[in-house]
Formats: structure tokens, C-alpha cells, sequence
């Protein structure tokens, strides 16, 4: 702990009192510091100087509440409730919500000077900036949930947050964003495989998107194991999430094992998206294609030795499995009892992780050369749109792409293609004629 200072101070009446001071947490690489004067004696001062202390360095709490921004609070409600009680990944998009949207509007405002009337202005503000209704929605859970826990804990005496409402009959003033539903011709795609052939390390990827229609997640934390190239079967049973992590012992760690990029997180497996565990087939060209990748990566591993890069997790990848948290892949130079291989599709030569990050270079490639409105996602529209050209059941598509609910199936290829039009079109003249 920090030294307590106590020192006199003269009043101006001629009477003395007596301050205690002590050092805390540096913020943006300033020091500050816990002072508090008005006592009679130094041994009174010591004694309030010790008990706040030991408040700040046992609770993290700073011990003058009044002053405290919501952007503080928010930071200290994710560290000391959110990464206790939520799922990583669930804790990431908190933070990126923090990060984007609530701390720029309403980080500035103390917390205890936060109004139903300002969070409400504040929603109000989000629905003319064109947010998805589910959007705001999530936002003012994390508003709610945040209040909530210092109303608990006696930060405030009650939540601003209640009956928070968003706008039904308003126009916005910016229509709802939405990711446009992007259809990729066959043409176009041989040029995008053309850029990028067999043994490109991109190649894999934007296959496994083009022609199962995986998300990217669920595309970078695919393992062999999830293969069954005999039944030309892909297991989904997991995805790679980025995590967001500052602090410098777990950078440190994962730094020696390839799994941190950047400086400021790592990647770690998690269960598919709305746990949409499945099971989907393939193709036989896709088959073949995997098998000859998986005989490449092994003779690589032999080639290469003790410079090949392996893979470990502290616990086994369940398969078929409804396994709610999976550990972050780490690097081991030998092998223990306790590891458990992770043989991962998506790797280069020497076996290191390829990153989803990766497609944000070929994106931008493809966009600037090939086709403006790409981007991975547009591979599982242009999918879905694919299997329903060819009277594909919507059931099926919707099972295959891990939706939750076949209307999201149908909002993916809604759009129609130009080959649904001409043979609706076919259809509908054959009908009245």
C-alpha cells in the first residue's frame, strides 16, 4: 500500500486541522491522488486515512463517490460484476457497446447527476441515428443492468434507468441501418478463387463461406477432428471470438504462445452463435479439397519439426457437444498430461493461427478489384440464396445456416435472384395461360 501522508493545515481563524493524503491509480499516466481534510488530531487523520485506504485497495472503489463520471462506474461495473457473472464473449460486446456508443453521449455526466431524462434523450437520439430496435434494445439493457448494480450497491439511491422507452410512431431521422442482402455471381466468384487459388491461406476460408455458408467465427475455429471426410460431414461446434484484454500479465502470456494480436486481446473458442450446433454436408470437390489441405498440413508438421506451431487448450473441444465456454488455444513448446490438442484447419505453412482478421485484406482486395459490395458475410447470403434458386427446403437452409428462426432464412435471400425471378416469372405464365 501507499504511504498515508498526514499534514497540518492553518486555518485562517488561527486554529489548525489535519489532512490525510494518499496515492492511487495513475489515469492516463497522471498521478492522483485521496485527500480529505478537517480533523482535529493526526491520530484522527491516520486513522479516516487507513480505513479509506484500505476501502480503495480491497474494493476498488473510489472512496468519493460524488465525483465519480458513469464512464468510470462502467468501467468498474464490467471489472467487478460482468467478467465475474457473463461469458467472455458476452463481456466483449459489452465493452464494445461501452466503448462506441454509451460512453461518448453519456460518459462525460457524473453518476449520481444522470436523469431519466438524459437516458431518455439519449435513446431517443440512437433511433434518429438510425439503430436497429434490437440494437437499442441491447443498449438499454446494459443501461438498466449498470444502474441497477450501483443502485445496489449504494452508488445512487435509485435507477434514472426505469420505463426507458423507444419510439414506435416517430420517423427517424436517418433510416434503420441494415446490412444489405448481397448476391455474388458464379462469374464473380471464379474471379474471387482466381485471385486467391488452392494453398493460398484464404482459399479455405472463402469456400467454407461460399459453399456452407459458416460464419466467419465458425469458419477460423473449425478443427479436423470436425470433419468426417468419409460421410463428407462438417461438425460445427464452436467459433473464435475476440477478447479484448489490457491487462499485462495475460498479454504477457499470450503473447509467447500466437494467440494476441496487436497488443490489446487474444482469440479464444466459444460456442456457435445462438448455439446453433449443427451438422451440414458437403460437396465432393470440397471434400477432396479438404483432404488435400490435411495431407499438406501434415507433411508441413514434419517438414518443419520442433518450428512447427501446435496448438493447446487447457480443456478437450467437446464434439457434438453443447459445451457453454471453451479455454483460448495456447502454444506449447512440449507436451503435458494435462493439454489437449487443437488441430485447427485454418493455419499457414508452419502451422501458426490464421486470424479471422485476415479477410478484412482480402476484402478490401476484392473490393477495390473484383467486386465493390463484397464482404465475407455476402458468401452465406449468396449461399442461402443459392439453395433456395434450386427449390432447396426452407427448413433445411434454415438449418443449415444455424438460424433460430426460418424468418431469418427468408430475409436472407428475400432480395430474389435473377434466377428466381425468370423461373417465377416461368411459372406464373405457364399458370395463366
Amino acid at each position: 500500500m501507499a504511504e498515508i501522508k498526514i499534514r497540518r493545515r492553518e486555518r485562517t481563524n488561527g486554529g489548525a486541522v489535519y489532512e490525510y493524503r494518499f496515492e492511487i491509480a495513475s489515469v492516463d499516466g497522471q498521478r492522483k491522488w485521496i485527500t480529505k481534510s478537517g480533523f482535529k488530531t493526526k491520530g484522527e487523520a491516520r486513522e479516516a486515512g487507513r480505513e479509506a485506504q484500505n476501502q480503495y485497495e480491497n474494493f476498488g472503489r473510489v472512496v468519493e463517490k460524488d465525483k465519480m463520471s458513469y464512464a468510470d462506474f462502467l468501467d468498474y461495473w464490467i471489472e467487478n460484476d460482468c467478467k465475474i457473472d457473463l461469458k467472455p464473449n458476452t463481456v466483449s460486446g459489452y465493452v464494445n457497446t461501452i466503448k462506441n456508443q454509451i460512453k461518448p453521449k453519456l460518459g462525460k455526466y457524473k453518476l449520481k447527476s444522470i436523469s431519466r431524462e438524459i437516458l431518455q434523450a439519449f435513446i431517443v437520439d440512437l433511433y434518429d441515428e438510425g439503430f436497429a430496435y434490437n440494437s437499442i434494445t441491447s443498449i438499454k439493457g446494459i443501461l438498466t443492468k449498470s444502474l441497477n448494480y450501483a443502485v445496489d450497491h449504494h452508488y445512487i439511491a435509485y435507477s434514472p434507468a426505469v420505463r426507458l422507452k423507444t419510439p414506435k410512431n416517430r420517423i427517424p431521422k436517418v433510416p434503420t441501418r441494415s446490412a444489405p442482402h448481397v448476391y455474388i455471381k458464379k462469374e464473380i466468384m471464379e474471379q474471387i478463387f482466381e485471385r486467391f487459388p488452392e494453398r493460398h491461406p484464404s482459399h479455405i476460408p472463402l469456400k467454407l463461406g461460399y459453399e456452407c455458408g459458416l460464419r466467419l467465427g465458425e469458419v477460423f475455429g473449425l478443427c479436423w477432428d470436425d470433419i468426417d471426410f468419409q460421410k463428407k460431414l462438417i461438425y460445427v461446434n464452436r467459433q473464435v471470438q475476440w477478447m479484448q484484454d489490457d491487462k499485462r500479465d495475460t498479454l504477457d502470456k499470450l503473447q509467447k504462445n500466437g494467440t494476441s494480436e496487436s497488443g490489446n486481446g487474444y482469440w479464444y473458442f466459444t460456442e456457435p452463435k445462438y448455439k446453433s450446433y449443427r451438422v451440414i454436408e458437403i460437396s465432393d470437390e470440397l471434400n477432396n479439397l479438404l483432404i488435400r489441405e490435411r495431407t499438406r498440413q501434415l507433411r508441413a508438421k514434419d517438414y518443419y519439426g520442433n518450428f512447427y506451431t501446435n496448438y493447446f487448450a487447457d480443456s478437450p473441444l467437446i464434439l457434438e457437444g453443447k459445451q457453454s465456454q471453451y479455454s483460448v488455444g495456447i502454444t506449447k513448446i512440449g507436451n503435458n498430461e494435462e493439454d489437449f490438442p487443437i488441430y485447427l484447419v485454418c493455419v499457414r505453412e508452419n502451422g501458426t493461427f490464421i486470424s479471422p482478421r485476415t479477410m478484412q485484406h482480402v476484402t478490401r482486395s476484392i473490393k477495390k478489384d473484383i467486386f465493390k459490395d463484397f464482404d465475407f458475410h455476402s458468401l452465406r447470403h449468396t449461399h442461402a440464396s443459392m439453395l433456395a434458386e434450386i427449390g432447396i427446403d426452407q427448413k433445411y437452409i434454415q438449418t443449415r445456416l444455424g438460424h433460430t428462426d426460418v424468418k431469418l432464412t427468408i430475409e436472407v435471400y428475400e432480395h430474389t435472384t435473377d434466377t428466381m425471378r425468370e423461373r417465377g416469372r416461368k411459372a406464373i405464365n405457364d399458370l395463366y395461360m
